[in-house]
């Protein structure tokens, strides 16, 4: 039986199938947005523990260095927010805003409504649209060029938080996972 394609015309169809099938492979592979570590990440973005954190359990963890007590005025249902730093270096720590509320179902019902303003790529950090802004000068980092102007002062800090308990534990990062190892890292230390 004689073959009808030409070699150019077999080597066209097979560089299609494999450009295909790599840009398949690219959009199932991984989702950069997609920060819920129950697929084997350093943490997960929710545990429903039923302990009762306060702030003494963050203050006391040895390398744990607490910056500011925020007032809560305007965070509904909250009781408590604080900022501080975490690191063993001490010239190296990252930054976090850890929340409190009552209790598991209000962090994970209103709390994570206000957290999800708060952190990401797309973080709410403009005081005239973010609903709570007390402390929003903390959630913001500059990205300049490096030289004498830091440069563009509305960037996000913390690209994700984690829900342990009655708090939420936002992270500082890069990117979601970058954020998600820090918020392991200090619940490591909390626990």
């Amino acid at each position: 039986m004689k073959n009808i394609y030409s070699s150019s015309t077999r080597a066209l169809i097979l560089m299609l199938l494999v450009g295909t099938i790599s840009v398949a492979g690219l959009a199932c592979g991984s989702d950069a947005g997609d920060d819920d570590s129950s697929s084997g990440g350093p943490i997960a973005k929710i545990n429903s523990t039923d302990r009762i954190y306060s702030t003494d359990d963050i203050t006391s963890v040895a390398d744990f260095k607490l910056d500011d007590e925020y007032d809560i005025e305007g965070l509904d249902s909250a009781v408590s927010a604080i900022y501080g730093f975490y690191g063993e270096d001490p010239y190296n720590r990252l930054e976090y805003e850890i929340r409190f509320y009552p209790d598991h179902a209000t962090a994970t019902g209103i709390g994570v409504d206000f957290a999800d303003e708060a952190t990401g790529a797309d973080a709410v950090v403009l005081k005239d649209v973010q609903r709570w802004d007390e402390g929003l000068k903390d959630r913001r980092q500059c990205a300049g060029n490096g030289g004498h102007h830091s440069g563009k002062c509305d960037n996000p800090k913390y690209f994700s938080y984690v829900v342990v308990g009655n708090m939420i534990v936002m992270c500082q990062g890069k990117d979601a996972p970058t954020s998600l190892q820090a918020c392991a890292d200090l619940m490591s230390a909390v626990q």
